[in-house]
């Protein structure tokens, strides 16, 4: 049982949260989940207390995710061919590291109603519009042992557009040296110039940029949990998308 900002959750297969629940304050829906769990009487109240005791603004569902956090985060892609310009913001920021080199950051503008839809029973996508960007740093480059220049490639980038349920994912890799070591409490990062092509597409998705080059910064707080979630949505987004031919 782990408890992240005032949000309880257990494992559960198919659930929303990238494979987890959310309990809510409903007393209905916290009975129900109790109830899936097989929990004692004693666990029970122990969860009660939990939640109680919770900041009640951040329970029930995707509120608990803005507990991701940090200091900023934005991009701008323009396109190589037409000079199109996409800008956005992101108000949910989380990442997680595997070792002293490697890391994944999760950035993302959607919000919270539009987070829970991609796991909703009525498979609805329709009102789901923004953004949800995987930065992946697969080298913590060092001076003298690792280039350090923005040709250089230190970073993955899978940049996700999704427009009323139609989905278009993007790829690339630039140079990003972290301002801190994978690990920390938390990290920032710039991305100049690096290049992005569209890499799979739902159909009714329109492509308004072709080739294009992404500028990208960020400040986010290390929380595992809140990446697991967004990573299972842009996970969700990939197999919806079918490859570009």
């Amino acid at each position: 049982m782990e408890s992240t900002g005032g949000w309880v959750c257990r494992p559960a297969r198919g659930a929303m949260f990238g494979h987890q629940v959310a309990l809510s304050p409903h007393k209905g829906m916290f009975s129900r989940y109790a109830r899936s769990m097989k929990i004692t009487h004693q666990t029970h109240a122990m969860l009660t207390l939990i939640l109680a005791f919770s900041v009640i603004p951040l329970l029930g569902g995707c509120n608990a995710i803005r507990g991701g956090g940090g200091s900023g985060g934005a991009s701008t892609i323009v396109s190589d061919a037409n000079n199109k310009v996409f800008k956005a913001s992101f108000d949910i920021k989380a990442y997680t590291h595997f070792d002293e080199n490697t890391a994944e950051v999760y950035l993302t503008d959607l919000s919270d109603e539009q987070l829970v839809a991609f796991f909703a029973p009525d498979n609805d996508w329709s009102s789901i519009s923004g953004t949800l960007v995987q930065v992946h740093l697969f080298l913590d480059p060092k001076p003298g042992k690792t280039p350090i220049e923005h040709t250089a490639a230190t970073a993955t980038v899978r940049y996700a557009i999704i427009t009323d349920g139609e989905v278009g994912l993007y790829d690339g890799a630039g140079f990003m040296l972290p301002g801190q070591k994978p690990g920390k409490g938390s990290i920032s990062g710039t991305i100049r110039s690096a290049p992005l092509r569209i890499t799979r597409a739902t159909p009714g998705f329109v492509d308004v940029f072709d080739a294009a080059k992404l500028e990208l910064e960020f400040d986010a707080k290390l929380n595992d949990a809140i990446a697991a979630e967004l990573r299972a949505r842009l996970d969700a987004m990939a197999a919806k998308a079918r490859p570009i031919q």
